[in-house]
């Protein structure tokens, strides 16, 4: 009892103590609302209110001068309470005060009502992510002074962090991964964990390879990517058009501009000798289920429609067919490592397409509209009227020969006041586009979903109506089952296009005479009797193609984890396309003073159906401190092509021309092919503590193209890599470095792209004597045909630097493609032309390609990337056994590249005559085929460059393709003064008064009359189109594409009902630097090269359209 007493008296005592204070605060503070004081406070700060307290009263404020809003204070009154001063000037603020004794003010922050909120980041693969930093957004605010504002995930990717209310944002990021903003009120009351997505760009995105997926950091191959944010950034209705420029290793082109026009694709180089008989054509996969789109048809192009009708469109590509918006990402396969587990088919790279997939979480509304214009983006500089009827009159004064209304009309029939300009008639007009999208997606854990629908309508530059319209509409399902073992996924894609186009490419009459009449004095289309050959282009536009297209694409994809470690997959694959085709010429288009022309009308109707099977076995096991993942597998595949062309002949009315019944006439003609192909394939991976990688691959492969002796083909590959970045020597003496990897790899691959049959001979029907009917064999059969074989040999260089920031990626590559599968032609004696065997030729393509991507700047409001490509490649003959003695001894050359040409090298002019001169390279005093040298018309380099600025809610891409190259620079199809119009070069022309002239005289094409000196004059040009006169360098820049989009606060949102909306401005080919201005296009129209990059011909073709849209992309 003792001892507790003088305990209870202290607290006792200390409770009086603070009760005695208490009183004297309650009282102080009483007293301090009566005290009052003058205040004459305008434009002022907190500080100065405190300061005039100080100095007008007895209290003292006590405050941090960092804590104070730089607020406006206004405060003008006698005798002021001090309770009101404060009121006053604190409103509005995160401020509040309180008095501690008779003379001492605080002034402090306020408390904050916060709640704890916390989950897990995980990656792309649900795996956790450690480090990532959790941030409240605008963590500078005032509010937050006084609040730990950010935190990171543990080991486990969890994380845990205070907020003041549910109104905040919460920003994710972490190095290598897309930053992620997210509501808190989202976090609350979805607590499934963040899954934060690979930066494009950076060593952890994800890349998608051969029956599977690696990592930046740890992929063994040579894999080039873009991902769905630069794809939908481009106004492109092909998503392989997109591709252009930005991938290096990769050339694109386009067939023409015309809408729905394929899109050819070439990976490093041409590997066959011919591009018309065993063709370049990379295996396209969607969704893990590969396809083959080539038909056995020749030229082995992309042209879905080999045996239909191509029109002005020049081909019908299959991907056109697919929705640009519906693609998450495009995978291009180029080594051995990369490629050779596809086998016979990846020779050429392979080109994976995955499609957009749902997410779990609520469901999600997306709209994306655009519209816009189409246009030619430059003009050829061509003669006017006056420019060109003199140039006319000098080539016959040249000639020494009369003009007369049959070889001259221009001269003496036609206006000489009146012209057209041809190019601005025919090419010159504004097409229209309109686009719309709309897409739905979500699902929970077990089952997710996406769906989108879209519709896009394009119109031609072309005079008159033609236009082009889809219909896509695409659905995916994934769904999981609860104990994570089974997983389906369910893709399908159909698309109706219809086409109502020309039926020819009239933009090569860009040159007709400026004095040209359309129509004549009856009111109807203009002919001249005796120059049939003179297309009236106004009448060739009324020549109308009619298609309509029906396209599915189905995949199925299935896995189930038999025991840890080991997954049985299938895929399962189905593609149908119809195509229903009808090209009309009527009667009004046809020259009816030759004779009584009447009208033509061809039907085709194509099918082509593909299906395969693929069933695999994947066992992944970590093994010591390295991870072992193996794969066997086998495919089944069959495609077929039904097509039947009918030809109506003899329709006297053009109403009709829709009927076949209706025809004159008719002939048929079909085509059936089918093509089966198998394989075993497998491959083994080992990761050793992410720092050794070995990859090996094996495919063993059959093709119903070749024959029993050789219808299986071996191939395969090894892949080492080497991550030095994370050895300690490098770690402790180049800390600059973030990340270093050496990588090689060789294998080999083959190619099967030849026509079906070729072992077998085929046999075809005709007229024998006396009417009877017979079978003949059509082509000779080569039971020994064998498959071309390119081995592969790539070294290759990825760094890191400044935390990845920089990255550089450095390729070499050599490939070297054998027992090239090409015609061999025979002497008539045989009764066959031609004769398709392997040749003893070998084709090397050398390569060097350099990646760089940057990140500049980056900081809250601001960010600038750049990212460059650069190509560099040679391409060679290494050997050919005994050219000499073949037809080929004339296209090729030991040692010289395929892609070559013969030139003669041009002089100049003759100053007395006018002539053409050429150096005689051989001496012998005249102007010989030994007289030309080799030039090379392939590409030496190319690439592109890329820049984005991102400024709060805007952001800006511009994107730069460049391409140095040689080919055609003018175009001459004839004597230049011939009854066609000429480019403005011809001004500078050799005249008697201009003797000084690097370009020869005027001539017209000889005739019986003609003078010697014109005879002289006219054959001097004999070389001209094929000399280096017209030939030259053909290198241009492209700004290939803009971008400028904002997204709209989230204020304006918000009161819309939208996650987020931004508007948008794009441009594709919106402007062309080059020399060359006498071509409409240096990217269509280049002479040589494989079979659909550029015309293959010296000719215009429609260009690649400047295209310009604006636009809006919501999400709800």
């Amino acid at each position: 009892m003792n001892k507790t007493k003088p305990k209870f008296r202290k607290e006792s005592r200390l409770a009086l103590l603070l009760v005695c204070l208490s009183t004297m605060h309650v009282q102080s503070f009483a007293y301090s609302q009566t005290e009052k004081i003058d205040v004459s406070i305008q434009g002022g700060k907190l500080e100065d209110v405190f300061q005039t307290i100080n100095a007008k009263s007895k209290y003292k404020m006590f405050f941090s001068k960092a804590s104070l809003p730089n607020a406006t204070v206004n405060i003008v009154g006698k005798k002021i309470s001090i309770k009101d001063i404060l009121s006053q000037s604190l409103a509005g603020s995160n401020l509040t005060w309180e008095i501690l004794d008779n003379n001492i003010i605080a002034v402090k922050e306020k408390q904050q009502n916060q709640q704890h909120i916390a989950g897990q980041v995980v990656n792309e693969n649900g795996a956790p992510l450690a480090g990532v930093s959790v941030m409240i957004k605008d963590w500078q605010k005032a509010e937050y002074r006084n609040m730990q504002t950010s935190t990171a995930t543990d080991v486990n990717g969890q994380w845990g962090l205070r907020i003041p209310n549910d109104d905040v944002i919460i920003t994710f990021s972490f190095i290598g991964y897309q930053k992620m903003d997210i509501p808190a009120k989202q976090l609350i009351a979805s607590p499934t964990p963040i899954k934060l997505k690979p930066e494009e760009g950076s060593l952890e995105e994800v890349v998608v390879i051969g029956y599977g997926t690696t990592t930046r950091r740890l992929n063994t191959g040579s894999v080039a990517s873009i991902t769905a944010k630069d794809i939908t950034s481009q106004p492109v209705s092909n998503p392989l058009a997109a591709l252009s420029g930005r991938m290096s290793g990769v050339l694109i082109a386009q067939n023409n501009g015309v809408p729905g026009s394929a899109v050819q694709i070439q990976i490093r180089n041409q590997a066959s000798l011919s591009g018309t008989t065993s063709g370049s054509i990379p295996l396209y996969v969607v969704d893990g289920v590969p396809f083959t789109n080539f038909n056995g048809g020749q030229p082995a192009t992309d042209n879905l429609n080999s045996f239909g009708i191509s029109a002005s469109s020049g081909g019908l590509s299959p991907f056109s067919m697919i929705n640009p918006a519906d693609i998450e990402r495009i995978d291009v396969l180029k080594d051995a490592d990369a490629t050779a587990i596809y086998g016979s088919r990846g020779a050429n790279g392979v080109v994976l397409i995955t499609t957009k997939k749902g997410q779990a979480g609520r469901t999600r509304i997306g709209v994306n509209f655009n519209t816009g214009f189409t246009e030619v983006n430059r003009f050829i500089p061509m003669l006017n009227l006056d420019e060109y009827l003199t140039l006319r009159k000098e080539a016959f004064a040249n000639a020494g020969v009369t003009p007369t209304a049959d070889n001259a009309p221009d001269l003496m029939l036609w206006d000489q006041n009146k012209s057209t300009d041809w190019q601005k008639m025919l090419i010159g007009n504004k097409g229209h586009i309109t686009d719309v999208q709309a897409n739905m997606s979500g699902g929970n854990e077990s089952t997710r979903f996406f769906f989108n629908s879209g519709y896009r309508r394009e119109s031609t530059v072309f005079y008159g109506d033609s236009k082009n319209s889809r219909f896509t509409s695409r659905l995916n399902l994934d769904h999981t089952s609860s104990d994570k073992k089974f997983n389906a996924a369910l893709s399908v894609s159909y698309a109706n296009d219809n086409s109502d186009m020309p039926s020819s490419d009239v933009t090569s009459l860009y040159n007709l005479a400026p004095n040209y009449p359309i129509y004549g004095d009856n009111g109807k289309y203009y002919w001249l009797p005796s120059s049939a050959f003179i297309d009236n282009p106004m009448a060739m536009l009324e020549q109308k193609y009619f298609g309509n297209t029906n396209n599915l694409i189905s995949n199925v994809n299935l896995s189930y984890k038999i025991v840890p470690g080991l997954t049985a997959k299938a895929n399962f694959g189905y593609t149908i396309t119809q195509l229903n085709q009808n090209n009309q010429r009527p009667i009004t288009s046809l020259n009816n003073t030759v004779s009584n022309p009447l009208g033509f009308s061809s039907f085709s109707n194509t099918k082509a159906e593909n299906w395969i099977i693929e069933p695999t076995l994947d066992y992944v096991k970590n093994i010591g401190e390295g991870k072992l993942t193996a794969l066997i597998g086998t495919s089944f595949q069959q495609n077929s092509s039904r097509s039947q062309t009918t030809n109506g002949s003899n329709y006297s009315n053009d109403a009709l021309l829709g009927s076949l019944s209706a025809a004159g006439s008719f002939s048929a003609s079909n085509n059936l092919v089918y093509y089966k192909y198998n394989a075993v394939f497998g491959k083994v991976n080992y990761d050793w503590k992410a720092k050794y990688l070995f990859n090996g691959t094996f495919r063993r492969d059959a093709s119903s193209r070749f024959g029993p002796k050789n219808r299986f083909g071996n191939f395969g590959a090894v892949g080492l890599g080497w991550v030095f970045g994370k050895e300690d020597f490098v770690q402790d003496n180049l800390q600059f470095l973030s990340f270093g990897k050496l990588r090689a790899s060789y294998g080999t691959t083959g190619n099967d792209q030849i026509p079906n049959y070729i072992y077998l001979p085929l046999y075809s029907t005709s007229v024998a004597y006396l009417n009877n009917p017979s079978m003949n064999i059509g082509r000779l059969p080569n039971e020994y045909i064998k498959w071309e074989t390119t081995k592969k040999l790539e070294f290759a260089l990825d760094l890191g630097f400044l935390k990845d920031r920089i990255l550089f990626t450095g390729n070499f590559f050599r490939n070297r493609s054998s027992d090239q599968i090409t015609d061999l032609v025979l002497s008539t004696q045989t009764g066959y032309n031609s004769y398709m065997e392997n040749l003893p030729a070998l084709i090397q393509n050398t390569g060097l390609e350099l990646e760089l991507n940057t990140t500049n700047v980056t900081n809250e409001n601001f960010t600038w990337k750049t990212s460059a490509n650069f190509t560099f490649y040679k391409n060679k003959l290494v050997e050919f056994p005994g050219l000499e003695n073949t037809f080929y001894s004339s296209n090729f050359i030991v040692g010289e590249p395929i892609n070559m040409v013969r030139l003669y090298h041009y002089q100049g002019v003759d100053a007395e005559t006018g002539r053409a001169l050429y150096e005689d390279r051989d001496g012998d005093g005249a102007i010989t085929v030994d007289d030309r040298y080799v030039a090379d018309l392939g590409t030496p380099f190319y690439g592109g460059f890329n820049n984005t600025f991102s400024y709060k809610g805007f952001e800006l891409g511009v994107f730069f393709q460049f391409n140095h190259r040689f080919g055609v620079t003018k175009i001459l199809n004839t004597r230049p003064g011939a009854l066609v119009n000429q480019n403005d070069y011809w001004l500078d022309r050799w005249t008697p008064g201009n003797t000084n002239a690097t370009i020869p005289g005027a001539i017209i094409p000889i005739t019986p009359a003609s003078s010697a000196e014109g005879v002289d004059l006219s054959n001097s040009y004999n070389q001209y189109t094929n000399s280096d006169a017209v030939y030259g360098d053909a290198s241009y820049i492209k700004l290939r594409s803009v971008n400028l989009s904002y997204n709209l606060p989230k204020s304006w949102t918000s009161k819309l009902k939208m996650s987020n909306c931004n508007v948008f401005m794009q441009g594709q080919n919106l402007f062309t630097w080059a020399k060359n201005k006498y071509v409409l296009d240096t990217e269509t129209t280049v002479q040589g090269g494989p079979s659909g990059l550029g015309t293959g011909t010296i000719a215009q073709v429609l260009p690649p359209l400047r295209t310009i849209v604006f636009g809006f992309n919501c999400q709800f």
